[in-house]
């Protein structure tokens, strides 16, 4: 007696596939667009979405590993904007060399992020509310840090241009390269390593990776201690390239925080935990750019990209809602254990 597929799975089938993959099917979708934009095609173009993807993209790493441990990072933004004070601070304020100014900016981020890990495990007080403390508390330093004022470089552009220089024939950056290479780093320790899987188990099941034997407490603090890491050096190379740094970084205009968010979101990551990768957020990262630089390109209007990013996060967040309510429903469904045991592979006969 041979298993029978459970009505309507091809229908699922397409659907959940259009759902794993949205953010490719985004990148598509803009990129025919993108025929009615001019030069969108250039290479100057094209180099221009992959520098934009930087900063966002290693918010986003930190964010996307929190979210799959099952907590949230709501400071990603401030400490960002700590590394871009700071690396600025310590070079133009203080006369310090970039790599003591980059070691200065990296070692507070690092710091913030282990605190955080400490008060979420040891203190118990929820992510969502230490994160949004500490990102106020961080705002403030940084306002008095350097007096409300811009930090310049003061004409030392050399390490910006080499950051920013384009890399042969290739529409890529050193700066790019190196936000790609903590994407693949951290994307293969976090499936790859116990560490990892580890973070996947603590996020998607809490009360069994407890008696599974894991060390809960230090896999958190690890995983608020890399957001921390990714994004003061996400910030420290955003002020280097723009030879600047701002004590208000994304107040005007579209928060760096809600792009990693939605990103993150759009990536498939798991509101819940357990679920999630930081390639695919990387990979919506780029939809988004691509996106806002469509958009603007044929509107002329930079509140639209704003309106589109809402947009896309909505309905992502819609139909998950949607199809999360709908397979609760099913739960125990004879329909729905036949579907799961076909989607693993599994293929049962009886009296053979």
């Amino acid at each position: 007696m041979e298993v029978k597929r459970a009505p309507g799975k091809a229908g699922r089938g397409i659907g959940r596939a259009i759902n794993d993959y949205r953010f490719y099917i985004l990148i598509v979708l803009m990129m025919f667009l993108g025929i009615f934009a001019r030069n969108f095609f250039s290479a100057f173009n094209m180099k221009g979405i992959f520098d934009s993807t930087v900063l966002y993209a290693m918010l986003g790493l930190g964010f996307t590993a929190c979210m799959v441990a099952g907590h949230m990072d709501l400071s990603v933004g401030a400490m960002a904007n700590m590394g871009a004070v700071l690396v600025m601070g310590m070079h133009t304020l203080s006369g310090h060399g970039w790599f003591f100014s980059l070691c200065v900016a990296v070692a507070a981020g690092l710091c913030v992020g282990f605190i955080n890990g400490i008060l979420v495990c040891k203190a118990k007080i929820h992510s969502f509310i230490t994160t949004l403390g500490m990102q106020f508390v961080l705002r403030g330093a940084m306002y008095i840090y350097c007096g409300g004022a811009e930090i310049g470089d003061k004409g030392d552009y050399g390490f910006a241009d080499f950051l920013n220089m384009r890399l042969g024939i290739l529409p890529l950056s050193p700066k790019v390269v190196l936000a790609l290479l903590f994407v693949v780093v951290v994307a293969f320790l976090m499936r790859n390593t116990r560490w990892g899987r580890n973070i996947y188990l603590i996020g998607g099941n809490e009360e069994s990776a407890w008696l599974a034997g894991i060390k809960r407490d230090g896999v958190t603090v690890s995983v608020f201690t890399l957001s921390g890491f990714s994004c003061a050096v996400g910030g420290a190379i955003f002020a280097i390239c723009q030879s600047s740094a701002l004590p208000n970084l994304g107040e005007k205009g579209i928060s760096p925080l809600l792009v990693a968010l939605a990103a993150t979101i759009i990536g498939g990551t798991a509101t819940t935990g357990g679920k999630g990768s930081v390639w695919n957020t990387y990979a919506s990262v780029y939809g988004l750019m691509v996106m806002s630089n469509v958009f603007t390109s044929l509107s002329g209007k930079y509140e639209v990209q704003i309106l589109a990013n809402g947009l896309v996060l909505a309905a992502c967040v819609v139909y998950e809602t949607v199809t999360n309510y709908y397979r609760s429903k099913r739960v125990g469904e004879r329909a729905l254990l036949l579907e799961e045991l076909a989607g693993n592979g599994a293929v049962t006969h009886a009296n053979r």
